[in-house]
C-alpha cells in the first residue's frame, strides 16, 4: 500500500506545469478522487521562469506561447496529497520537484530536465528528454525516466513522444500528443494519445487516452480524460477535467486549476 501511495504522490507531484507578453507564470492546481479505499486531496503549487520574456502570438493559441515561442525556462513545484481512511485515520506526502527546459530560435534541438523528491523519504524520480523541432510547431523527444523507490533499488526506463501544433480554417487549431514509455522490470509498456482542439485563442476541449499493454493494442488497463482550458483575460487561465480510471490510482480523479502570466 505504502508503494502505491508513494507512486501516486511522485505522479501529482511532477504533474503539473500549464499577456501577450510575459516571462513567469504561476499554475495552482487541485485534484480529487479515491484511492485504495481513502479519500485523495492533492494540492500542487508550481512556477516556471521563462530566461526570456515570452511573445505571444496574436493569431496563436494563448496556452501555446511557450512551446511555441521556443524560450528556454526553469521551474519549481510543490505538491501535498492527504489520504484519508475514515476511521483507519489519515497520512500525507509532500514533496518537490526542480527543472529547466532548453530551446532557442536560432535551432531545432530542445533538452529538458526534472528531479522530483518525496519529503520523509529516499524516494525520487528524475526524467531527461532530448528532442528536435521537425517545423516550428512539431517537436519530437527522446525520453529517460530514472526511478529509485525507498528501499527497492533502482529502474531506468526509455520512450519517445511527440506533439504538433496544427493550424485549421476560420482562427482554430488542434494539438496532437503522443508518446511511449516502457516499464522496466515488466513486460509491459505505457502508451498515450492526446488532441486538444483550440475554439480561436482563448478556449480548448481536449481528450486523452492513456493505456498499459504487451502490445499497442492488447490493453492490462487503462484511462481515458476529459479537459478543458479557458483564458478568461490574456494572463489568468481557468481549467478543470476529470480522469476515468486513472493509471496512477485505479480510480476517478478530478481536476481544477488556474494559471497567471505576469
Amino acid at each position: 500500500m505504502k508503494r502505491t501511495l508513494i507512486a501516486t504522490a511522485l505522479s501529482l507531484c511532477s504533474a503539473g506545469v500549464l499577456a501577450n507578453s510575459f516571462q513567469h507564470q504561476t499554475n495552482l492546481d487541485y485534484q480529487w478522487g479515491d484511492i485504495l479505499n481513502a479519500d485523495l486531496r492533492s494540492y500542487n503549487l508550481s512556477h516556471q521562469f521563462y530566461l526570456n520574456p515570452v511573445q505571444a502570438a496574436n493569431n496563436m493559441p494563448l496556452a501555446e506561447a511557450g512551446f511555441l515561442s521556443r524560450s528556454s525556462s526553469l521551474q519549481f513545484g510543490y505538491s501535498y496529497n492527504q489520504f484519508d481512511f475514515g476511521n483507519l485515520g489519515k497520512t500525507s506526502l509532500s514533496g518537490w520537484s526542480l527543472g529547466g527546459e532548453y530551446r532557442d530560435v536560432s535551432h531545432n534541438f530542445y533538452a529538458s530536465l526534472l528531479w522530483t523528491e518525496l519529503n520523509n523519504s529516499d524516494d525520487r524520480v528524475g526524467q531527461a528528454s532530448l528532442g528536435y523541432y521537425l517545423d516550428p510547431s512539431w517537436l519530437l523527444k527522446l525520453d529517460v525516466e530514472h526511478l529509485r523507490p525507498d528501499g527497492d533499488g533502482s529502474v531506468t526506463q526509455y520512450g519517445v513522444s511527440t506533439k504538433k501544433l496544427m493550424t485549421l480554417a476560420h482562427g482554430d487549431f488542434i494539438s496532437v500528443e503522443a508518446s511511449y514509455m516502457d516499464q522496466a522490470n515488466s513486460s509491459l509498456g505505457r502508451f498515450g494519445v492526446a488532441g486538444d482542439y483550440y475554439f480561436g485563442r482563448n478556449l480548448s476541449l481536449g481528450l486523452a487516452y492513456d493505456w498499459t499493454s504487451k502490445g499497442v493494442f492488447n490493453s492490462e488497463s487503462d484511462a481515458f480524460t476529459v479537459r478543458g482550458q479557458w483564458y478568461a483575460m490574456p494572463n489568468l487561465a481557468l481549467r478543470a477535467g476529470v480522469t476515468f480510471d486513472s493509471l496512477e490510482t485505479g480510480d476517478d480523479l478530478y481536476h481544477l486549476g488556474a494559471s497567471f502570466r505576469f
